[in-house]
């Protein structure tokens, strides 16, 4: 039976969008005749949740790898879904459905002013943040089987403060993991990555700023009370210090990577390979490294060393035409991978990056019969260069298809069948272009 819709491209993405919609008007549905008391009695507490959230979200931090979070947008989100006694102000007493609207109006609006700035406004990530937030306010608030919530504890001064602060972090923190998912879903569906490997890399990589967020929220209910709304600065400060420390560390990272795609361009400059060709080559390899599952040090370490693969050929008397070491001699292709190897090891930290350049030429077949260790890294090398070489950097569908096909006839003798399959897939985005954003990789 012929199928009369076709099947979207991302599926979770749509689904995720669906979910947010869903709970924007469930929002809308349970508490949309109280925003008229919202205005009046809290507008306040509004302006100041609004604005820290809104003022988060503009502010993202772009990690190393390329993703970018918003922990203070995160941390505020949380603390108006925590928040009840405010010093100097009405009690927050409202139900999740209307925390749910404030923190879609603010991100919304931070949406709204990132398209007008030309900047990307990343709806998945928006979502997956208002998601978070929307079950954690749902939990705390929503009346329980005997007509109380979570959030009457804060309320109650027999209840321990201590046990207070626990039930908060502990509901900050499921709300984190939901956000957590549903983006490293997003992610590993944008980048055709097992989600396995992207909730890993999610987690490990912003675990310092989650921790911080989880007890940032909690913290900004428990000080209300007493400091009122600057309850808000005076909690989000130590997050903002880690991410003043994050945010160096990433730009640190960016200027390394520039300085090693610099490098780089050496065999460009002296016409020994054609113009990015190892840009080409990295993002081909960063790529496959994903579909792969590699880990984010992996993929960064992939990077470095698909970008110097060809320094070795500064050594030749004579380039080899076009640059192709893909039709040079095996004899050749070792004696270059060896040469560049012998440069990359005077850089100090980059002993791994040498490895992987260095047994790039190592064909599979001594993997298969020999038994003889090849980093992966190395064997994804091999076969984004020689796709490169071969297709010159066209995603011309009959260019990809000649290549692809010399490429298999080397399959398991000179190439990784696996890494060649994962090829396949990137290369078959490449064509139909559903890949055109540039890739950032991990740096």
């Amino acid at each position: 039976m012929r199928r009369l819709l076709p099947r979207p491209e991302r599926p979770w993405t749509l689904l995720v969008g669906l979910l947010g919609v869903v709970t924007v008007l469930h929002g809308l549905v349970t508490s949309g005749s109280d925003l008229g008391m919202l205005v009046t009695t809290h507008e306040g507490t509004l302006v100041v949740f609004v604005l820290a959230i809104l003022a988060g979200e503009l502010a993202r931090l772009r990690m190393p790898s390329g993703r970018e979070t918003a922990p203070l947008a995160s941390a505020a989100a949380l603390g108006i879904a925590f928040i009840g006694p405010i010093d100097g102000e009405p009690t927050f007493d409202v139900g999740g459905g209307l925390v749910v609207l404030v923190v879609a109006l603010a991100l919304g609006l931070a949406s709204a002013l990132r398209w007008v700035r030309g900047r990307e406004v990343g709806v998945p990530l928006v979502t997956a943040s208002l998601l978070g937030v929307a079950v954690a306010a749902e939990l705390f608030r929503a009346p329980g089987a005997e007509g109380t919530s979570l959030w009457d504890l804060q309320e109650r001064p027999a209840v321990s403060r201590a046990l207070v602060a626990l039930v908060m972090v502990l509901v900050s923190a499921l709300g984190l993991v939901i956000e957590v998912v549903i983006a490293s879903g997003t992610r590993a569906e944008r980048h055709r990555t097992p989600w396995s490997a992207a909730l890993r890399d999610e987690i490990g990589e912003a675990a310092p700023l989650t921790l911080a967020v989880i007890a940032s929220g909690p913290m900004v209910a428990l000080m209300a009370p007493v400091f009122g709304l600057a309850s808000l600065p005076a909690a989000l400060f130590p997050l903002a210090i880690t991410y003043l420390a994050v945010f160096r560390f990433a730009r640190n990272r960016a200027t390394y990577r520039q300085t090693i795609a610099t490098l780089s361009h050496l065999t460009e400059s002296g016409g020994y390979t054609p113009v990015a060709h190892a840009e080409r080559v990295s993002e081909t390899a960063v790529r496959i490294g994903r579909v792969l599952g590699l880990s984010d040090r992996e993929l960064r370490d992939l990077e470095y060393a698909a970008l110097l693969h060809d320094l070795g050929q500064l050594s030749l008397r004579e380039p080899i035409p076009d640059g192709a070491t893909v039709l040079a001699a095996p004899t050749d292709q070792r004696d270059i991978a060896a040469e560049g190897a012998r440069i990359i090891r005077h850089a100090e930290g980059l002993e791994t990056v040498a490895h992987y350049v260095e047994a790039q030429t190592t064909p599979y077949r001594q993997v298969r019969e020999l038994g003889e260790t090849v980093p992966v890294e190395s064997r994804i090398i091999k076969v984004a260069n020689a796709y490169d070489d071969l297709t010159g950097g066209s995603t011309d569908r009959a260019r990809v298809e000649a290549a692809m096909e010399r490429i298999h006839l080397g399959l398991g003798y000179e190439y990784d069948p696996e890494v060649v399959e994962a090829l396949s897939r990137v290369a078959g985005d490449a064509t139909v272009g559903r890949v055109g954003e540039r890739v950032v990789a991990p740096r």
